[in-house]
């Protein structure tokens, strides 16, 4: 059950200074479980599988450490009459305040001294004789113990003789209180917002965003710790800062202003600007936390993604996070370093025909590059976009990718054919986004920079193109520069031969933007129909006209030779 506020007697123990973390979850007849065992890494575990797979199972089960109501009776396994749910803690320390809320306060010296403890759920059917409800302890981890024909817990001491267990009765659930737990569920959607603002509501930790009013004023007060570091974050996701406003009489809202006296709620601007605000909060937070984070990626947009992907990389270093995910940005960006990744699979029959009853099927990804790729394609990673040659050529826009790819490599280089595979970004701004999502699918697929200077990117030489090049070797400064290159014309057209010049400068003229691109693309197309009627006449004149490129290429055609040899 859920802690009340400020009625607490903590017991601290333990004397570790690393972070308290699940190491080991065990369901016995909970849900789609039959029996399951599934060991967590410290830093991020990813949970991946279809609808009714049995991921919310396996949070719902971590969550009982602070809720013992997120699994009941409706969740033992259908034909049996009790469940059991098994968490090993690691690492228990008092360095920071984390500390355990126990019922046992008769003879609290019974507490073990140990940083190791097994907390037991015990979930029985109301219509048992013997026990009915839920049982919750925990015992030192490093004690052997086992279960009697009745369920009985017999827990055995370094004497042989039989230690009694403690009974455990959960995490606060407050802030002030040390917390461990901060749930991100995938129903965090709430039906109202609690708009009083007050103690109880800036530091109760709840399963939805109702309380979000409260927890803005509290770290957008300029005093509080973690102020700036919101308000950058805030910004850099969302683009316009976020604070709180007045809200009917004596209330508050979350929101903007958008006048001196005009605001927008936070629930006018949909689900994602509030999830992202929420879940901001949420991390901007104290460590040696667990984060039990549910499809992330709903209503969230992509870009906005990528940057809570990031914080949560940064705050991985501290805490532990289990995320459940349909998401291959999700996957690519979190699955990699000290990442678990676990794939799900529903069973719909157990043992017979006849015995229909589904089971969930759980296993840790290996670190084969082919499995990895196989669950991104599951999760409907488009492979093709970035084929796994070993060397790629990156260009600013599409225009430049495909006159390289379809007739520069082939006529000019034939040796590159099959070797190097091009890619396009589209356009300026796109194309460091583009080459950090290039490097960061070859980490999660490899586990290791196979992809070290055996990239090349290309950008045009105007003053956007000049400044991401720089950004580029300033980001990468183990590559050598040259594999960051600007072009010294402004325009890839401005290297087409020179009987096409005239026509691509009053393109070039043109004033509308909308105008302009499809003036464009309608060239290019006349350019490559040029090309496939007159093969011998385009070589000769590309040869002159694109001899910048050309250069280029052959810089780094023996380097991409010798290096796949």
């Amino acid at each position: 059950m859920q802690n009340e506020f400020n009625q607490h007697e903590l017991y601290i123990f333990g004397e570790n200074s690393s972070p308290m973390f699940v190491s080991k979850l065990t369901l016995i007849n909970t849900r789609s479980y039959s029996k399951m065992d599934l060991n967590l890494s410290p830093s991020i575990n990813i949970l991946v599988g279809n609808n009714n797979s049995g991921k919310s199972t396996i949070i719902k089960a971590l969550y009982k450490l602070q809720n013992a109501g997120s699994l009941g009776l409706e969740d033992v396994r259908k034909t049996q009459d009790s469940a059991r749910v098994f968490i090993d803690l690691e690492d228990i320390t008092n360095a920071e305040g984390v500390t355990f809320q126990l019922n046992n306060k008769e003879n609290p010296s019974k507490f073990p001294d140990t940083t190791r403890v097994k907390v037991v759920f015990g979930i029985y059917d109301s219509l048992r004789d013997t026990q009915k409800g839920q049982e919750s302890l925990f015992f030192d981890l490093n004690l052997p113990w086992e279960l009697d024909e009745g369920g009985k817990f017999i827990i055995v001491g370094p004497d042989g003789q039989e230690v009694p267990f403690i009974n455990f009765n959960g995490f606060p659930n407050l802030e002030t209180h040390h917390n461990f737990i901060y749930p991100f569920f995938a129903k965090r959607k709430t039906g109202f917002y609690n708009n009083q603002l007050g103690e109880r509501e800036a530091y109760t930790v709840s399963e939805d965003l109702r309380n979000i009013t409260s927890k803005v004023q509290k770290i957008s007060n300029p005093s509080h710790p973690k102020n700036k570091q919101f308000i950058k974050q805030i910004e850099d996701i969302l683009g316009f800062s976020i604070g709180v406003i007045p809200h009917g009489e004596n209330q508050s809202n979350t929101g903007i202003f958008v006048g001196d006296n005009t605001v927008i709620p936070i629930e006018r601007m949909g689900e994602g600007i509030v999830n992202i605000v929420g879940l901001i909060v949420m991390l901007l937070t104290e460590d040696r936390k667990l984060y039990l984070i549910e499809e992330l990626e709903n209503d969230i947009h992509p870009k906005a993604l990528k940057k809570l992907l990031e914080l949560i990389i940064e705050k991985s270093a501290n805490n532990q996070f289990v995320i459940s995910t349909h998401s291959n940005i999700v996957l690519k960006y979190l699955g990699v370093k000290n990442s678990k990744l676990f794939r799900l699979l529903w069973q719909p029959f157990e043992k017979t025909p006849e015995d229909r009853l589904p089971t969930s099927v759980i296993s840790e990804l290996d670190k084969d590059p082919e499995a990895k790729m196989k669950l991104l394609e599951e999760l409907g990673y488009d492979l093709f976009d970035f084929d796994l040659f070993k060397s790629y050529l990156i260009f600013e826009e599409s225009s430049a990718e495909s006159l390289v790819r379809d007739f520069l490599l082939p006529v000019f280089f034939p040796s590159l054919t099959d070797k190097v595979k091009t890619l396009a970004a589209s356009g300026a701004d796109d194309l460091v986004p583009r080459f950090h999502d290039f490097l960061r699918l070859f980490v999660f697929i490899h586990q290791n920079p196979i992809y070290a200077s055996r990239a090349w990117v290309f950008a045009d030489g105007d003053d956007a193109g000049k400044a991401n090049i720089q950004q580029l070797r300033t980001s990468f400064p183990s590559w050598e520069p040259e594999h960051f290159i600007n072009f010294s014309k402004d325009n890839i057209e401005e290297y087409y031969p020179v009987r096409f010049q005239i026509e691509f400068m009053e393109i070039n003229s043109t004033s509308d933007k909308r105008q302009k691109r499809e003036a464009k693309r309608i060239f290019t197309k006349k350019i490559q129909g040029w090309i496939a009627s007159n093969p011998a006449e385009a070589k000769t004149e590309f040869n002159e006209s694109a001899a910048e490129i050309l250069d280029f290429l052959k810089i780094i055609e023996p380097k991409i030779n010798s290096d796949l040899k």
